[in-house]
């Protein structure tokens, strides 16, 4: 009988201390079936500052960073097995913490492939994210965002005080109108959908795409890829296109209130604006144009050594 009970006693303790040491209970079912797919589930919750800069850094599949009106911080998504992720907080333990650092990694690319995740943060937080390929939606932030990724895409989806984003092979898209933008790409395309009032483009052979809203102090550069304006000028606004080889194409507004030279060293100038006819470059070489618009003092520079410019109406 003492036996028996005794047993027994040894098995309830083992399982207790099974159910401590398994699966948190804030995972819960999901968790579960999760782990059954071969999949291991992230929760992780954290207080921090209204402003608190975020760094997570390591192998992404699928990463979305969302602004929310809260002062926390929430990663959640699935990992497959084989990948590590750790977090560290600063903090004191009586405050919100003002840091995070977040790791993933990954034994390759291939694995890292088919992971999501979600990091939520508050919408005045500055948050930097350094990956291979991946691909990066961010959406409300008011902050800061610092993008640095080798393939897969990127896409922004708000008006941060400050936005950067540097990419080997990926797609940039940003529909928003950040203050301070740079985007720097090597063979990626970058799209502008919105205004900013600083704003540096570079690509080496992606296409540059600026639609809609309006730019201030801005210089779009490429060095084959080409250029394709259709946006406005802000008052007061100095604009540069500059090209190596690649095409320059201005769609401007039929109300634009601007001055423009464009200038083709060895390529062509087409002027659909208006009736100023482009004249030959030196020794005859290359076709430059002048087009004055308005008294308003809206400077724009386009630029190529043997890229073609054309400008028309939109």
């Amino acid at each position: 009988m003492h036996r028996r009970y005794h047993i027994a006693l040894l098995l309830a303790a083992a399982a207790h201390s099974l159910a401590a040491q398994g699966t948190p209970r804030k995972w819960g079912a999901a968790a579960r079936e999760g782990e059954r797919a071969g999949q291991q589930n992230i929760d992780a919750r954290y207080a921090v500052a209204s402003d608190v800069s975020v760094r997570l850094k390591g192998s992404v599949g699928t990463l979305r960073v969302i602004g929310w009106n809260r002062d926390s911080l929430a990663i959640t998504g699935t990992l497959p097995k084989g990948m590590r992720f750790e977090s560290f907080v600063g903090g004191n333990g009586t405050a919100p913490a003002r840091g995070a650092k977040m790791y993933v990694e990954s034994p390759n690319d291939e694995l890292a492939s088919g992971s999501v995740l979600e990091l939520r943060v508050p919408m005045r937080a500055r948050v930097w994210v350094a990956s291979g390929t991946a691909n990066v939606e961010a959406t409300d932030i008011t902050g800061g965002l610092d993008i640095n990724v080798i393939g897969g895409s990127v896409r922004v989806v708000s008006s941060p005080r400050e936005l950067q984003v540097e990419a080997m092979d990926a797609p940039v898209v940003v529909e928003g109108s950040p203050a301070w933008l740079r985007v720097k790409t090597a063979t990626g395309d970058i799209t502008l959908s919105g205004s900013s009032t600083d704003a540096a483009l570079t690509t080496v052979s992606g296409t540059v795409r600026l639609v809609g809203g309006s730019l201030e102090r801005a210089r779009i550069e490429t060095v084959t890829g080409m250029i394709s304006f259709a946006a406005d000028f802000a008052k007061g606004a100095d604009v540069t296109f500059d090209s190596h080889s690649g095409p320059i194409d201005l769609a401007i507004s039929p109300k634009a209130t601007f001055d423009l030279n464009a200038t083709s060293l060895t390529g062509n100038v087409v002027n659909q604006y208006d009736a100023t006819r482009p004249t030959p470059g030196r020794e005859g070489r290359g076709k430059n144009v002048v087009v004055s618009q308005g008294w308003e003092t809206v400077r724009v520079m386009a630029r190529t050594f043997k890229g073609t410019i054309t400008v028309k109406r939109r």
